[in-house]
């Protein structure tokens, strides 16, 4: 349990870190859905990528940039108040809504973009984020839940 004190022992800059990972989350959600629905309407220019007649959907780039968020992080350490920092939490939400955008492809491993799974996914991303920030009860209502079931285990219940 504690790996959870630091989300629920929370500063002023994760609070605002989480709240940039949401706005890009969501922002780069919005916008990718709009564009899709201008390029099937023929009101915007088709610009995805298909590379000897497969298209490359846009969740590939958003597993790729969490990739290389990943990396920096492992790598470089930026502090958590620096601007660096910023932005990096900002480029870890847009490859979070790009790769959570089409969830039910790659749950369901079918190529069918409108389907009711990669909406479900981008609010329980985005609620789970949110209690992250700010419901501070519920993250102290799972560490009950939790210290619970451990000690059920151990009883042998």
């Amino acid at each position: 349990m504690q790996a959870l004190e630091p989300l629920i022992h929370q500063s002023p800059t994760t609070k605002k870190l989480i709240a940039i990972i949401i706005s890009a989350f969501l922002s780069i959600f919005f916008l990718s859905r709009l564009y899709v629905y201008l390029v099937l309407g023929h009101l915007a220019p088709n610009l995805f990528i298909t590379i000897r007649g497969v298209h490359i959907h846009h969740f590939a780039y958003g597993f790729f940039i969490l990739a290389g968020v990943g990396l920096y992080l492992l790598i470089k350490h930026p502090v958590p108040d620096s601007k660096t920092f910023r932005w990096v939490a900002w480029f870890y939400g847009i490859g979070l809504g790009l790769a959570t955008d089409e969830f039910a492809m790659w749950f369901r491993l079918k190529d069918d973009y409108w389907v009711r799974q990669s909406y479900d996914a981008i609010i329980i991303v985005a609620l789970g984020l949110l209690n992250i920030a700010y419901f501070r009860q519920l993250l102290n209502w799972l560490k009950e839940m939790f210290s619970t079931f451990k000690n059920w285990t151990k009883k042998g219940l």
